[in-house]
């Protein structure tokens, strides 16, 4: 698409601003990562106003001083709608400007055709919210019509969903923290198997044969991904542990005998076990860096990407995709990715916690990483409607980005739209090998 408006004064300027977010809202973008409930658990959830804000929206509540139980009750139906907009309504107007607040405004523009969530509203909007509950057509609507999403990467912890709109990644997560015999036997035992504690693995060998069986029934399944969350759970420092060390470990976890320090060094040979495998499968490894979802239990030492050094560097045959643009450690992951082939930035997430801070890191990383190495959009929500609204605030960021970078001179006009896409579409695509028939199925009007 041509943009027009490069030259002359301030009003061509915003014209070619104008253009290019035309151009980029109109856009259709791959969803790289995604934790949304299924049209059953939305039937269940979707009753009123509170089920748009009861995921992150939360953590800033607390933040700004709402305790906990009251953070909760806010859900609970048996209590009157009132009430508990009451409880809510003091937190929601210091918190409705952070970006979780404006993803949850948005969603009410967009989706409800309402001016906002506010007094005058919650009761409307309680009442449209009750009518999407469940419906496959609302999914229609939100992902594909009003979202423009072709399809999202979903981290739920199965492979079931409508592959119209979703993709499965799958986390092996339980399979390198298992320090007990019946984690172990848990971690490897079949779907509907009966499987004992008595029946773990007796050796180190036969719990990777048992993994790797798992493996392959995922990627019968059709799993594009895997994915890591382990940094909510201790460092993603992994170190090398030579196999002798690792088996000893495995034969005191499989008796019921391993120490803390000792499962500690069992999950570090584990986890690059776990790599060897993505990269032997052509799978993409997703790990969470950066910031962590709660407000009393994290710990940022421990998510920085720079930690991450050692393994990319052992693996080199392994395409990480590395979470949240290691927010806040931003520039932390541009030099990974600037330095290792394997090493992706995914801003998942990143354009809700801080629409400011996406814009601040998309001109770094395009300074210092060769672009198609960026994925700027993940909504990373329960709720397809927060998803959908989290989608439009990347397109904002990325076009307003792109704009700032022509109107520099530092991008030739001519590519600002390709850029765009590749930023938002393409490069996820080409990452996660979905072929192209299968994205323009997942784009084309529902049967």
């Amino acid at each position: 698409m041509a943009i027009r408006g490069t030259k002359g004064g301030r009003g061509a300027a915003s014209r070619l601003r104008q253009d290019i977010r035309e151009a980029v809202g109109r856009m259709w973008a791959f969803d790289g990562h995604e934790h949304l409930m299924l049209p059953k658990e939305h039937g269940e959830k979707a009753v009123d106003c509170f089920y748009l804000t009861n995921h992150y929206l939360n953590c800033d509540l607390v933040s700004a001083g709402m305790p906990e139980p009251s953070m909760r009750a806010l859900v609970d139906t048996t209590i009157p709608l009132d009430a508990r907009w009451a409880s809510f309504a003091p937190f929601w107007e210091v918190a409705r400007t952070t970006g979780y607040g404006q993803a949850v405004e948005r969603a009410v523009q967009r989706l409800y055709d309402l001016p906002g969530l506010s007094v005058t509203t919650y009761r409307e909007l309680s009442a449209r919210v009750a009518e999407t509950a469940g419906k496959v057509e609302w999914y229609e609507h939100v992902l594909k019509t009003e979202g423009r999403i072709i399809g999202s990467l979903m981290d739920i912890g199965s492979t079931r969903g409508d592959r119209r709109f979703f993709l499965p990644v799958m986390r092996l997560d339980r399979f390198i923290i298992a320090r007990t015999p019946r984690e172990l036997a848990e971690a490897v035992a079949p779907p509907k198997s009966s499987r004992s504690a008595a029946d773990a693995p007796g050796t180190l060998g036969a719990y990777l044969r048992g993994l790797d069986m798992h493996l392959e029934r995922l990627v019968e399944d059709g799993i594009v991904g895997l994915k890591c969350g382990l940094a909510y759970r201790r460092s993603i420092r992994f170190e090398a542990v030579e196999r002798d060390e690792a088996s000893r470990l495995y034969d005191l976890a499989a008796t019921g005998n391993l120490t803390d320090a000792g499962a500690t060094v069992l999950q570090d040979f584990l986890f690059h076990e776990a790599c060897d495998r993505a990269g032997a499968l052509g799978l993409p490894y997703q790990i969470h860096t950066g910031l962590q979802n709660g407000n009393w239990g994290a710990d940022i030492a421990l998510t920085d990407p720079g930690l991450l050094t050692n393994t990319l560097k052992a693996h080199p045959s392994t395409r990480f995709d590395l979470f949240h643009g290691g927010y806040p450690f931003t520039g932390t992951l541009a030099t990974l990715a600037k330095n290792f082939p394997n090493a992706y930035v995914n801003a998942c997430w990143l354009a809700i916690i801080s629409p400011t801070v996406l814009a601040r890191a998309l001109h770094e990383w395009l300074d210092t990483v060769p672009h198609s190495k960026i994925q700027a959009f993940g909504g990373d929500y329960h709720m397809p409607e927060l998803a959908c609204a989290h989608g439009h605030m990347a397109r904002a960021v990325v076009a307003d980005v792109i704009a700032d970078r022509v109107e520099a001179g530092w991008l030739a006009e001519a590519d600002a739209v390709t850029i765009a896409d590749r930023l938002l579409r393409t490069n996820g695509l080409a990452l996660f090998k979905v072929p192209p028939a299968t994205a323009a199925k997942m784009i084309a009007p529902a049967a």
